[in-house]
């Protein structure tokens, strides 16, 4: 599990060279170099610096608040964070790298040797329960669509003794399609029962506004351009879409179509969406710079689901009726081929490249591939019972099913072979049938983990989330839903990476705790680790919430750097946060006391000596550094809190401590 675990949050492995020059540095007193002392944070705000023939600029921003009305930037603030990674002596962008950043608050008694920015990236890295950071910018999360009128939140690191649980989003009536903006900072989830479309902020995981349709939504798609979010309505009779600005989050137009159930998709340089209507047996295309329908195509009967090749510039669509598959050209606007298939067939999707498209057949349980540069069939295979969804990472195709809990695995290396067998493999999803439960949700159930060769599978009868890692014979873990049935299962990715420019690292966060941060960078290739500063003013709303009730700490000793053979005294005060008075009388004040790298530790109740004042003694064991933690259930106080004592102990021959 632990291997699972470090693999689920982390897509890198700690570099063993860090973790002992740091080590060294921290015993030694080795000298460290030192940030700049903390910078008022004004908008916008930005720092750069040069280190081993790279540059960067990091820069933070606000997010969805006009200019005029910016403040400081306060805690809960909603952000944009950016490293801009640049080759310093040629300024091009530095690509395809793997930036990795913690906010960590400054602390007025840090032993630099201790808490150098190594010591700090070699702390985050490995992790542990007093090794994380006040905000992780290397975090992604998993969504839920749920039968019950909701969307679970959940963190996929196993928790460090805390819910996995990061929030339950409640929504008007039960989602049946949703999308992501492509910078992840939006979600879009059609309501059909209200008419509606939820759209739900990612960094606050809330419902910020509801689009109002004015049909039954059922199918949502964002052009690659983000310009547009496009809505069908389901239904035999619905004869509607819609196109919404994402932007100002307004109606841009709403268009006659065909009659039917509807699937849709979008052109790769978002000029035109395409739409199957059932009904009619056609496509509609629809010019999303003029915001009018262009053509009506007959495609054939049946018209089920849609894809779209950027290769071959391609749509191509599943007439289940007439068992075959319909190619039209994005260009020319017109049907170029009909495919020959099997009665029955439904799902379709094309992999990753564009070269090829999958095409799955419920009724005669049969995996087609279409070579699009043929537009012919070119291999076919066998998979489980009643196929209904594909899903890709870069190296497999993964095909759910209705009727099995097992998941199919196709090896894209070994497609296009014309007449050849599918390489076909299986890992069991779960315990049941997905069969065995109601299928109101067209959206996936087989997604890819972030930054990962392995893939999330929400399994909505057993109500668990299973992760397997390619290569496995099973799963290697999962975690529960919290007793809901997931109906489909979303990633949304707060990672640094590449999204609207190129060598430009960004994710989005809100704002932690008031104070002082380094914010920790590390690039593991070329190596480069800094500290950059930034600070968090208070939000007085939110802190006259939390000072209700609520204590502080004040770390009162001991003395450093100390010797061995001293005995040492690690000294609290607890004071009410609403008016600094010490909190006396506590009798469940613990200190835990640990030698860094977690080689030794004791726990101890602690004595009161007054004022507020909590204490213990221990006599060190040895050389190294020394942490002390302490947590007060009476009081709310939990292990883990920022306020924590180090202390460095020099072995007794050492003669000049500094």
């Amino acid at each position: 599990m632990q291997s699972f675990e470090s693999n689920f949050r982390y897509g890198f492995g700690v570099v063993s060279l860090i973790l002992v020059v740091a080590v060294f540095m921290a015993i030694f007193g080795v000298a460290a170099s030192q940030a700049e002392g903390p910078a008022l944070a004004l908008e916008p705000y930005s720092q750069s610096v040069r280190q081993n023939g790279i540059s960067i600029n990091f820069e933070i921003a606000h997010m969805g608040v006009p200019a005029e009305a910016r403040k400081s930037f306060q805690e809960g603030d909603s952000v944009l964070i950016r490293f801009a990674i640049a080759d310093s002596v040629t300024s091009g962008p530095v690509q395809g790298v793997y930036p990795v950043a913690w906010f960590d608050l400054q602390r007025n008694d840090e032993i630099p040797a201790a808490n150098s920015c190594e010591v700090k990236v070699q702390k985050f890295l490995t992790g542990g329960l007093f090794s994380r950071a006040a905000l992780d910018l290397n975090d992604y999360y998993v969504l839920t669509l749920n039968d019950d009128a909701t969307i679970s939140v959940v963190d996929p690191l196993f928790g460090f003794g805390t819910t996995k649980l990061l929030a339950l989003i409640p929504l008007a009536a039960n989602g049946y399609d949703w999308v992501a903006t492509r910078d992840q900072t939006r979600m879009f989830v059609s309501i059909p029962d209200k008419n509606q479309i939820a759209v739900v902020d990612t960094v606050t995981w809330e419902v910020v506004k509801y689009l109002d349709a004015g049909f039954k939504p059922t199918r949502l798609a964002l052009q690659p351009d983000g310009a547009y979010l496009w809505v069908t309505g389901g239904g035999d009779a619905q004869s509607s879409c819609a196109a919404f600005r994402t932007g100002g989050l307004e109606l841009a137009a709403r268009l006659t179509i065909g009659k039917g159930s509807h699937a849709i998709t979008a052109s790769s340089d978002s000029n035109f969406v395409f739409i199957t209507n059932g009904e009619d047996n056609s496509l509609s295309v629809i010019d999303t710079r003029k915001l009018k329908s262009v053509t009506d195509l007959q495609v054939g009967r049946g018209p089920a689901a849609i894809a779209y090749s950027g290769l071959a510039n391609s749509v191509y669509v599943s007439l289940t009726d007439a068992g075959a598959v319909a190619a039209i050209d994005a260009k020319r606007l017109n049907v170029t081929k009909t495919i020959a298939a099997d009665p029955g067939v439904a799902e379709i999707a094309c992999a990753p490249g564009g070269r090829y498209v999958f095409v799955l057949n419920r009724k005669n349980d049969l995996v087609q591939v279409i070579d699009c540069s043929l537009n012919e069939i070119v291999q076919a295979g066998q998979v489980g019972k009643a196929p209904f969804q594909i899903s890709f990472t870069n190296d497999f195709a993964y095909v759910n099913h209705i009727g099995t809990a097992d998941v199919f695995m196709i090896s894209l290396a070994a497609i296009g072979r014309k007449g050849s067998p599918l390489s076909v493999v299986t890992f069991p999803g779960g315990q049941q049938a997905l069969g065995t439960t109601s299928m109101n949700s067209p959206a996936a159930r087989v997604v890819q983990a972030s930054g990962e060769n392995g893939v999330l599978v929400a399994n909505a009868p057993d109500k668990q989330v299973y992760y397997y890692k390619e290569g496995m014979a099973a799963p290697m873990g999962s975690f529960s839903n919290y007793g809901r049935q997931a109906l489909a299962i979303h990633v949304v990715d707060h990672n640094l990476r590449e999204r609207t420019s190129r060598g430009v690292y960004e994710t989005v966060a809100r704002l932690p705790a008031p104070g002082h941060y380094d914010v920790v960078f590390f690039l593991d290739s070329p190596k480069l680790v800094h500290c950059f500063n930034f600070t968090v003013e208070p939000n007085p709303a939110i802190e006259a919430e939390r000072n209700a009730g609520r204590v502080a700490v004040n770390v009162l000793g001991p003395q450093t750097p100390a010797r061995l053979g001293q005995d040492l005294t690690f000294k609290f005060r607890i004071v009410n946060q609403a008016n600094s008075q010490p909190v006396t009388g506590l009798t469940d004040v613990v200190i835990s006391t640990f030698l860094a790298p977690g080689t030794w530790h004791r726990r101890d109740v602690a004595k009161e000596e007054g004022d507020g004042v909590y204490s213990i003694e221990f006599s060190p064991p040895q050389p190294g550094i020394y942490y002390g933690h302490i947590q007060c259930s009476s009081v709310d106080l939990q292990f883990g809190n920022p306020n924590y004592i180090t202390v460095r102990v020099l072995p007794r021959e050492m003669v000049n401590p500094q």
